[in-house]
């Protein structure tokens, strides 16, 4: 349980600071696998934030929980396993993707239970998007998701605070369960 999610919200803020300083030409000129490595840090960190949040039952409204990102899907071509986890041109059908929206809280999960994950880069030589796919998706899928949408997700999610809620007392639960939580900004 997070005690109070602004400190929380911060440090997202921080992480897509560090994704939008970091993702230049000029940083992976200079260090290739060091800034390679701030950025997938900065994903992976900003993924267990917003799942943290959202599991946190009223720290983010029903916007934030339901708020749903645009993305594509390969299917696989070859098995993947332990020896065959990096993308090369016959391993995915890379010519046919299936466009999809998801929520942005499996998008999380993706990220948390990754068992294959690895930037794309547009001509200029930074971050455009990412690819993922979890341990149990392996090999039904991989997901494609924008950088630049996925930022937008953690500025949602770091502006997101509940101003108003409605709960109840569920006896098959034995807790308190939110019906509603309306959305505030800062």
């Amino acid at each position: 349980m997070v005690y109070e999610s602004y400190p929380w919200k911060q440090d997202l803020l921080r992480r897509k600071r560090l994704i939008l300083n970091y993702n230049t030409a000029e940083h992976f000129a200079k260090n290739e696998d060091s800034t390679y490595t701030v950025l997938e840090k900065a994903v992976f960190y900003s993924a267990f934030i917003i799942r943290k949040l959202i599991d946190c039952c009223g720290k983010l409204s029903d916007n934030a929980d339901q708020y749903a990102l645009h993305i594509e899907k390969f299917i696989p071509l070859k098995a993947v396993d332990e020896l065959h986890r990096w993308p090369e041109e016959d391993t995915h059908d890379w010519e046919h993707p299936k466009n999809l929206t998801v929520n942005g809280k499996d998008i999380c999960n993706w990220l948390i239970h990754s068992y294959m994950f690895f930037f794309s880069f547009n001509e200029a030589g930074t971050v455009n998007g990412f690819f993922v796919t979890s341990d149990y998706d392996r090999n039904k899928t991989l997901y494609c998701i924008s950088i630049t949408d996925w930022l937008e997700y953690m500025t949602f999610i770091a502006n997101d605070y509940v101003v108003a809620a409605e709960s109840h007392y569920d006896l098959k639960a034995h807790d308190y369960i939110y019906t509603k939580k309306e959305r505030g900004t800062l």
